[in-house]
């Protein structure tokens, strides 16, 4: 359930949230920060964000996004490198994305 993935993550500091926008992410040991979610509501929300995610002691930040959403955009114009693409077992087209820090 949602909720107990939330607050789990809340517990470990793993939650952002922010005036406009939340993310849950995962640092790694090996210094790789997961991004899981990152929904923004207002212009501007993401990329403050990103900043924020920039500043947890990772080596890169990595993020997974459906093919099909507009989303891919904001990370390719952020300095994200696409590192190719996964299928989902349900079939879903997913690009995967890397920005080295």
């Amino acid at each position: 359930m949602i909720f107990k993935t939330l607050y789990e993550s809340a517990q470990r500091g793993e939650l952002l949230l922010i005036d406009g926008g939340f993310c849950r992410w995962h640092l790694r040991r090996d210094g790789q920060l997961t991004i899981h979610e990152i929904i923004s509501t207002r212009p501007g929300a993401g990329t403050e964000m990103l900043e924020i995610l920039k500043t947890k002691g990772a080596d890169s930040l990595f993020a997974k996004c459906p093919a099909d959403l507009p989303s891919n955009d904001w990370y390719k114009k952020r300095k994200f490198i696409y590192e190719g693409e996964e299928i989902t077992s349900s079939g879903l087209r997913i690009k995967l994305w890397r920005y080295q820090l």
